[in-house]
């Protein structure tokens, strides 16, 4: 038998080793992608619902009727599984009949402080319902 059939049979210990490690790079890649991606989901996710949240919120006062105090106000709710933290801000218009609402949505059942950002914003204006 010769040197030479011998050696060429399969793979060196190296080239192995080089394998090993490339596959181990391209598999960690694809799972921190993955985690990307899922995150990513996750916070679109809640981005929809809250914007949900504020809508139902804010057609809740105008079918109420009620002419809302200027200020700002706090409130739990609780939807689709999630506590959201819903600040109301009215104020006054130019217009004597008009008030600017603007509904904030935060995650979680919590305060939130005077810098946090919230998930979504909705302004809309209210009208004085007629007697």
């Amino acid at each position: 038998m010769s040197k030479s059939s011998a050696s060429s049979n399969g793979f060196t210990l190296i080239e192995v080793m080089v394998a090993l490690v490339v596959f181990a790079v391209a598999a960690s890649m694809l799972m921190l992608v993955d985690g990307n991606s899922i995150r990513l989901t996750r916070y679109m996710q809640e981005k929809v619902l809250a914007a949900q949240v504020s809508d139902q919120y804010l057609s809740r006062l105008q079918a109420e009727k009620n002419w809302p105090d200027k200020g700002i106000r706090g409130k739990v709710e609780n939807y689709a599984g999630y506590y959201w933290y819903v600040r109301q801000t009215v104020r006054d218009t130019s217009e004597r009949d008009f008030r600017k609402i603007v509904v904030d949505v935060f995650v979680g059942n919590q305060k939130p402080g005077d810098d946090d950002i919230p998930m979504f914003s909705l302004d809309s204006y209210l009208r004085k319902p007629k007697k």
